[in-house]
């Protein structure tokens, strides 16, 4: 191991948690910035299409390869002084793997986050709680059934808060992957606004393979159009221009969640309006009718009222607690 120097210096926080988007990268510059030196493993043994699919799908058959892993990590990071654990969902982290960090870092505070829901988790997902000090979730839901979890939004990160100044030509944007009904709920909206209002869609599939087979057994997708859908994710650069061009944005959560969507808060620090499906935006405390439409998914319907109204800037609190530093306060504490 290398010995601790002033260019590599003793790692102090350890960070487990998935690098999709590049939060994970976020959250770790930002305890840097704040005198932490961080060192962060993804929380699953790899990142390929199969082994996630499998850890989703059939955990067993990746069940000795991500023990492994973790025991890698384990054995890395013993020696080093980390007075912070902070696990995000932990897909493949087991509560034996869990239990064998502890006993390997006794010293150090842990905290979960789940960025997702129990229904959306591995069956197993509720049993790692009782191994941290402190446990957390984006989903409301969840903290009211389980009362070691304790209800936390996500967070938004500050290039939302300065998008470029541009000409917004793009009334109503919706942007994500195709996953469960988003498709349907899209057509559905698309059908009650007014003509006259540019609807942007760029709804993405991870495969070709996957779009094929929604074509062949999915209603919805009988008469959809190849030339609809993208292959290929947009970079966050390209994903950071449409927000800042569009005046309204259109978030379609899973039915199974009901935690607000990084979608929901990034448009709050974005200042742009928000057509969701989600019931549970109403309960927010940033919630204000001006700039969140609920609407049903499989009735969807948005009056020219909210279309026509211009953006009602939250207060300054309520951005500075929904920012990815005002998450960090709240969660760790540093």
């Amino acid at each position: 191991m290398t010995a601790p120097s002033a260019a590599n210096p003793a790692v102090d926080f350890l960070l487990i948690g998935g690098g999709f988007f590049g939060y994970a990268k976020e959250i770790a510059a930002t305890l840097e910035r704040r005198g932490r030196h961080v060192r962060w493993f993804e929380d699953r043994p790899a990142v390929d299409n199969l082994t996630k699919a499998l850890v989703r799908l059939a955990p067993a058959l990746v069940a000795a390869k991500a023990e492994a892993y973790f025991d890698a990590i384990i054995e890395e990071v013993r020696a080093q002084p980390i007075r912070d654990v902070l696990v995000i969902k932990g897909e493949s982290l087991s509560p034996a793997a869990i239990g064998r960090l502890r006993q390997a870092l006794p010293r150090a505070r842990f905290t979960l986050y789940f960025w997702d829901s129990y229904r959306n988790m591995p069956s197993g997902s509720a049993e790692k709680v009782v191994y941290f000090d402190k446990a957390y979730t984006f989903d409301s839901a969840d903290a009211s059934r389980d009362a070691r979890l304790t209800y936390r939004p996500l967070w938004f990160l500050d290039e939302y808060q300065g998008l470029p100044l541009v000409d917004q030509d793009i009334d109503v944007l919706f942007f994500g992957t195709v996953h469960t009904d988003r498709y349907a709920v899209v057509k559905r909206l698309s059908r009650v606004l007014p003509p006259e209002l540019k609807f942007e869609k760029v709804m993405y599939f991870p495969s070709r393979l996957i779009y094929r087979a929604r074509r062949a057994f999915d209603p919805d997708f009988w008469g959809a159009r190849d030339g609809e859908f993208i292959f290929k994710p947009l970079d966050k650069k390209a994903i950071l221009s449409l927000i800042a061009r569009s005046r309204i944005v259109v978030d379609i959560e899973r039915s199974v969640q009901s935690g607000l969507t990084m979608r929901t808060i990034e448009m709050l620090g974005a200042g742009r309006k928000l057509v969701t499906t989600n019931p549970a935006s109403r309960d927010a405390d940033f919630f204000d009718a001006h700039n969140i439409a609920v609407i049903d998914r499989a009735k969807p319907l948005v009056t020219e009222e909210f279309l026509s109204q211009s953006y009602r800037p939250p207060p300054d609190e309520i951005l500075r607690r929904y920012s990815l530093a005002g998450w960090i306060d709240e969660v760790l504490g540093a």
